[in-house]
């Protein structure tokens, strides 16, 4: 499930800093049923909008790509 990532914030020795990027990224789907598995979703999300920024990613908004194409 594609889903685009933005407002992302990054931690700096400086303090936090608006990373002034957008990604889309392929998000593998996950069962929300529990909060546990929400809370994996979520940090699934946040290893894969860090691993694409290279950056010390500390929030992000995102929404469902496809949604947005549609």
């Amino acid at each position: 499930m594609k889903h685009r990532f933005f407002d992302i914030v990054i931690e700096t020795e400086n303090g936090d800093v608006g990373l002034d990027k957008e990604f889309v990224l392929d998000v593998p789907e996950h069962d929300m049923s529990t909060p546990v598995d929400r809370m994996e979703y979520l940090g699934t999300m946040l290893d894969m909008v860090t691993a694409a920024s290279g950056c010390s990613v500390c929030s992000f908004r995102s929404e469902d790509f496809s949604k947005v194409c549609a």
